[in-house]
């Protein structure tokens, strides 16, 4: 096998060669562009983390905006501010009141307001910029990516166009020479599928340290999962509204059917569980009641009200004329 430069040779560099120069140039930008991204979404050390204690700001990390509207509705209707219409939607008993978070306050406005649905409460500028200034506090403490790391997350995918480039231009020098380039051409393929994946991934909204602290409460209020049924009057307003951060919408429908059902909650969001509770499944430990009726409706059973101590790229290639 010939190794290095021949009179006959591409650029002077023997196929074999040049493969064993590419594949490490592609490896150091692959893995640099990991390591760049690594640092951008990283956050501050887990030892340093704090329980949060704001279930608006958990579900803001779990699920964004579609999930902290919703456990906002969680809050206000264990404290009976809201309930569901007769045509479906929901309305306030009150435009505003004491002891709300600002999240809270502004879906509560924006209920009383006439906005009795999901999309239209998110669409509600105060609830927007309610919600905003709450992913400020995130991204001050490090639990949220700002504007600018996502921005650099998606630049950092950059760093191997100029190796792609260098294949592209090999790969056409040696088709115009007549020699086989079928190595290379599978090697130019694979790391374009690897920029697509870089350009058009997701760009996470959280850090890891965001991650990490969310599943530290996920740890904390397992006893909130929605299979054991837990109940409003059992754990109170931050509870359900924890629950519903933690676990999705879900937890609304155990712990309240017949509110989220003629309330109109989509039932599709899932919390940082990663899972999600059919909408009815709640509906045969609980007693059916009117729209109007209080949280307290659901019944406590003995899995609702106990404490959570009992819930429990590479390929080996030879040849000499296959790098072009």
């Amino acid at each position: 096998m010939r190794t290095f430069a021949a009179p006959g040779d591409t650029w002077g560099i023997s196929g074999p060669a040049f493969l064993l120069i590419y594949v490490v140039l592609a490896g150091v930008a692959i893995g640099a562009t990991v390591v760049i991204r690594h640092a951008l979404t990283r956050g501050p050390a887990p030892q340093t983390l704090r329980p949060i204690t704001d279930p608006l700001l958990v579900a803001l990390l779990s699920g964004g905006p579609w999930l902290a509207v919703p456990t906002a509705i969680a809050t206000l209707r264990a404290r009976h501010l809201v309930t569901a219409a007769a045509g479906g939607g929901i309305v306030a008993s009150r435009s505003t009141a004491d002891g709300l978070g600002s999240v809270e306050a502004a879906t509560l406005w924006a209920i009383a307001s006439g906005r009795t649905r999901l999309w239209t409460i998110l669409a509600d500028g105060h609830v927007a910029a309610a919600i905003g200034a709450a992913r400020a506090r995130l991204e001050q403490d490090g639990l949220a990516t700002t504007a600018a790391q996502r921005a650099y997350y998606r630049l950092s995918g950059l760093l191997l166009v100029p190796v792609l480039v260098l294949g592209v231009v090999r790969w056409f020098a040696g088709v115009a020479r007549g020699e086989p380039v079928g190595v290379l051409t599978l090697l130019v393929f694979v790391l374009v599928l690897v920029e697509l994946v870089f350009l058009l991934g997701s760009v996470p909204d959280t850090t890891h340290a965001g991650r990490t602290a969310v599943r530290q409460e996920v740890r904390r209020y397992e006893h909130l999962r929605p299979s054991y049924r837990p109940a409003f009057d059992a754990y109170g307003a931050t509870g359900a509204a924890m629950g519903v951060a933690l676990f999705g919408a879900a937890s609304l429908y155990v712990a309240d059917p017949a509110f989220a059902t003629e309330a109109g909650i989509p039932n599709s969001d899932v919390g940082a569980s990663g899972s999600t509770v059919d909408s009815g499944s709640g509906s045969s430990s609980c007693s059916s009641s009117s729209s109007g009726s209080s949280s307290s409706s659901c019944s406590s059973s003995s899995s609702c009200s106990s404490s959570s101590s009992s819930c429990s790229s590479s390929s080996s290639s030879s040849g000499s004329s296959c790098g072009g």
